[in-house]
C-alpha cells in the first residue's frame, strides 16, 4: 500500500511541479514583469525581458532598444541626483546581460548591439571619491561620486562572468574580455583582454577574421 501510495505521490510531483512546467510559469511571470517595467524607462524596446529585479534606479535616464534580455537580480541604475550633470545610459538591440549583472551610470554609459555577458559583471562609469587624502579621511558612502569618463562597449562584446569595466573605457567591436578580467584602459576592436588589470593577450588580424 505504501508503494502505491509513493507511486502516486511522485506521479503527482513530476506532473505538477515538473521542471518544464516550473519553466512555463517563469515565462509567463517573466512576460508580465517586463510588461509592467518597460514603462518606466526613457525609452524601452517591446522585445525587451527581465528577470528577477535587483535594483533599478534613475530609470528616465535608461534607454534600452529592442531584443535586449536581463537575467535575474540584475541591477540597472543611474545617479542624477548625486551629480550635477544627468546621466545617459543606453543599451543597445539584442544584447543579453547573465544573472547579478551591475550597471550604474553617473556621466555616460554605451552597450551597443549584440553585446553578451556572463554572470556577476559590472560595468561603472563612477567611483565613490578619488583617492586623495581629503576623500580617504571621509567614510566611502559620504565621498563623492567621481567619473574618469564615459564607458563605451561597441557592437558584438563578449564579457565573461565577474569581469568588471570601470570609468573612462572604450571597448571595441567584437572584442572578447575574459572571466574576472577589471577592464582599466582601452581594448582594441577585435582583441582578447584578460587579466587584473586586463592587459590584450591575442589581436585577431585580418586574415584570422576571413
Amino acid at each position: 500500500m505504501k508503494r502505491i501510495v509513493l507511486f502516486i505521490f511522485r506521479f503527482l510531483q513530476s506532473f505538477i511541479f515538473s521542471y518544464k512546467r516550473y519553466e512555463c510559469f517563469k515565462g509567463y511571470w517573466r512576460s508580465l514583469r517586463s510588461i509592467w517595467l518597460r514603462s518606466i524607462f526613457n525609452h524601452c524596446g517591446k522585445s525587451v525581458f527581465f528577470g528577477k529585479i535587483g535594483r533599478i534606479h534613475g530609470s528616465k535616464c535608461i534607454s534600452i532598444a529592442d531584443g535586449t534580455f536581463f537575467d535575474d537580480y540584475f541591477h540597472l541604475t543611474a545617479w542624477p541626483e548625486l551629480v550635477k550633470n544627468v546621466p545617459v545610459l543606453k543599451i543597445g538591440e539584442n544584447c543579453s546581460f547573465g544573472a547579478y549583472s551591475h550597471i550604474t551610470c553617473t556621466n555616460k554609459i554605451t552597450i551597443g548591439n549584440h553585446c553578451l555577458t556572463g554572470k556577476w559583471v559590472t560595468i561603472s562609469d563612477n567611483n565613490h571619491g578619488d583617492s586623495s587624502k581629503e576623500a580617504l579621511q571621509l567614510p566611502p558612502s559620504q565621498r563623492e561620486l567621481v567619473s574618469k569618463g564615459a564607458v563605451i562597449i561597441e557592437d558584438d562584446v563578449w564579457i565573461g562572468d565577474k569581469a568588471t569595466v570601470l570609468s573612462g573605457v572604450t571597448i571595441g567591436k567584437g572584442s572578447i574580455i575574459a572571466a574576472n578580467a577589471v577592464v582599466t584602459k582601452d581594448v582594441p576592436a577585435y582583441c582578447i583582454a584578460a587579466g587584473n588589470p586586463a592587459k590584450i593577450i591575442r589581436k585577431v588580424s585580418d586574415e584570422d577574421k576571413v
